[in-house]
């Protein structure tokens, strides 16, 4: 069933508080939808949602990188248009968006659900952690509701106060979380090696299941070093790529990767090096770059194919209650997890 139309529709979504890390401090999202309609009027979504500051290309680079795809589309199947995607290294959130808009369309045309096209046959709900932001005067509140929603890993951004203040916060709010709930902590390269090290033996005495991309510079020999001295996974997010396609691409000297289709060019390389990963010994989470809803329901098929197929993960999708609103309804979430149909597709409807 051919394409007969494709549309690039921009969006620009506002945060309920403004999202900060290391990397910066943003108060909305920008991104393009994409469209794709066949013969019958089945749509297929994806969402180009570009953040050059996790790795990706500009919002105008994605614009034309989109345009100079769309006269091959019109006409062409889906799946021979999906099998004909370049590789798009510089422009990966677009390549994302488009792929994902190719992958829905297909499943709708054969009538399954996505994670059914990428290669699992029954998938259970997809555990998930609470992003709760910062440590700042209402991280307990934060921290409150997502425990009573259900959650028990509770993801917070480090590295926007001196590292002896924010260990203060953490061994405080740590002392008000009941038994069993666990910090995933992301750094996004904050501190230099001896700084990186005294924390990690601090934070061996707390509850904490995991930290991200602890070092500014992270040389391979140092991160080896912090990760034998952990009692828990670090992991590497930023400083993932320079590892990937080269020959010592599994010398990674961490415990996890964290997997972010938008910045590795779509879902289906994304569960190639997740299913690479898993034969290495190597955990993997899947974690959201703020995208919008047309985003996330992608993204919590993934996660549920990649449970079904690798290894159970608990992953970082939760952040659609960081908007103030969305392009649609996000994946529905009870207790924790993320609970997907069997209707054919994504399950994003646009509104």
């Amino acid at each position: 069933m051919p394409i007969t139309a494709v549309e690039l529709i921009p969006y620009r979504l506002p945060f309920v508080t403004p999202w900060q890390s290391v990397a910066g401090r943003w108060h909305e999202r920008q991104g393009w939808l994409i469209r794709l309609t066949d013969r019958a009027g089945r749509c297929g979504y994806g969402d180009a949602a570009p953040l050059p500051s996790a790795g990706t290309e500009t919002l105008e680079q994605t614009r034309r990188w989109l345009d100079r795809q769309h006269a091959r589309l019109i006409g062409e199947a889906a799946d021979q248009s999906w099998r004909k995607l370049p590789e798009a290294t510089d422009c990966p959130a677009a390549r994302c968006g488009l792929e994902t808009a190719l992958l829905d369309l297909q499943a709708k045309q054969r009538g399954v659900a996505l994670y059914q096209l990428l290669g699992a046959t029954t998938v259970q709900p997809v555990p998930l952690n609470a992003a709760i932001g910062r440590l700042d005067s209402r991280v307990t509140q934060r921290a409150t509701a997502a425990v009573n929603a259900g959650f028990s890993i509770l993801k917070l951004k480090l590295g926007l106060a001196p590292p002896e203040t924010e260990l203060a916060q953490l061994s405080a709010l740590c002392r008000q979380l009941p038994d069993g709930i666990r910090l995933r902590l992301d750094a996004n390269r904050a501190w230099p090696a001896g700084t990186a090290r005294e924390l990690i033996r601090q934070l061996n005495r707390l509850p904490i299941e995991s930290l991200e991309e602890p070092l500014q510079q992270p040389d391979p020999d140092t991160l080896c070093t912090l990760q034998a001295l952990a009692d828990f996974d670090l992991a590497l997010d930023e400083s993932l790529p320079p590892y990937l396609g080269q020959p010592s691409q599994w010398a990674i000297p961490v415990n996890r990767l964290i997997i972010k289709p938008t910045c590795l060019g779509g879902l289906t390389p994304s569960l190639k090096l997740i299913q690479a990963a898993y034969r290495q010994g190597l955990n993997c989470v899947i974690t959201s770059t703020l995208e919008s809803s047309a985003g996330l329901w992608p993204l919590c098929h993934l996660a549920a194919a990649a449970n079904a197929l690798t290894a159970p993960a608990i992953h970082g999708l939760a952040t659609a209650a960081w908007f103030a609103r969305d392009i649609g309804h996000p994946p529905p979430i009870s207790a924790g997890h993320a609970v997907l149909g069997t209707e054919p597709g994504t399950g994003f409807i646009l509104e």
